[in-house]
């Protein structure tokens, strides 16, 4: 009699070969397949885990070392001095390069305001993760940062004709902030939370646009350089020739600002006392002014 289909032996057997064949080479291959891909992910994932240790505890160590520096640098007012003054005679040769008129008394007040920002010396800043130094040292960050900055500053500072290009739009903004302030407190006593809150308002409008430029972003804490900002700029705050025209912003950032911001990013170290938030009412009150002024001017 030949193979009966429905006889139960039969599919055992037909079930048998199959599973020996077929099912088993399968999954054993599957098996193995699933193991080396198991073994693979997780050689890795331990690899990956390695090295992103690895760079971690390489930038720990270099935010260590580069805030050991400022630190030292920070105790030594007359190398403090030396370095802004070299990072000032830097910053106004590039400045010179871009057409900038260096020889102005704007420009000369505003090389002042920089150097004497740390007469009652400088701080250090502990630098996080994002703020590691991308410069092989602050020789090499000043020769590269200060030609960035006078770029950017006169692409975003220094007015131009056109009414909607970003340096007239920004050197409006400050300059109209500040004679409006000015002119609505005439005759009033002020107090210094009233005249932080008109410095927070123009380095709210500054610190906007020194983050587009290439070198600053990711180099400083954008809020660390607000207060340093807010607090440089209170000291010269009554200066109409600095800061009472768009022309006068231009320059004031150019001459006085980019080395104070220079100086922070390249040595790690800001003007004494710059670090601390302006009072908060101080600074809801500027960032209010400044974002009014701007959107005066269709921002």
């Amino acid at each position: 009699m030949g193979w009966n289909p429905f006889k139960k032996s039969s599919w055992t057997s037909v079930g048998t070969a199959i599973n020996n064949t077929v099912v088993q080479p399968v999954a054993n291959v599957a098996t193995n397949t699933a193991n080396t891909v198991a073994t693979t992910v997780v050689n890795t994932t331990n690899t990956v885990v390695t090295e992103t240790t690895k760079v971690g505890n390489d930038i720990a160590k270099g935010a260590t070392s580069a805030y050991n520096y400022s630190a030292d640098l920070a105790k030594d007012t007359a190398k403090v001095t030396v370095s802004v003054a070299n990072t000032v005679a830097k910053n106004t040769e590039d400045c010179a390069k871009q057409g900038i008129d260096v020889t102005s008394d704007g420009f000369k007040q505003g090389t002042k305001f920089a150097q004497d920002a740390y007469k009652d010396g400088a701080e250090a800043v502990q630098k996080a993760a994002e703020d590691a130094y991308a410069w092989a040292d602050a020789n090499a960050c000043r020769i590269g940062l200060t030609m960035g900055l006078t770029m950017g500053i006169v692409a975003y500072f220094t007015p131009k004709p056109a009414p909607a290009d970003p340096g007239t739009v920004n050197s409006t903004a400050a300059s109209m902030t500040w004679v409006a302030w000015f002119a609505s407190q005439a005759g009033k006593q002020v107090t210094k939370t009233q005249t932080m809150a008109l410095s927070c308002s123009i380095a709210y409008i500054i610190n906007e646009g020194l983050f587009l430029i290439p070198g600053v972003k990711g180099q400083v804490n954008k809020n660390l350089m607000f207060n340093c900002l807010s607090n440089s700029i209170n000291t010269t705050i009554s200066n109409p020739v600095l800061w009472g025209t768009p022309a006068g912003v231009g320059v004031a950032v150019s001459s006085g600002i980019a080395p104070i911001i220079a100086t922070l990013i390249c040595e790690g170290v800001l003007p004494k006392g710059a670090s601390a938030g302006p009072d908060a009412k101080a600074a809801e009150d500027g960032i209010k002014m400044a974002k009014d002024a701007l959107k005066k001017l269709g921002l």
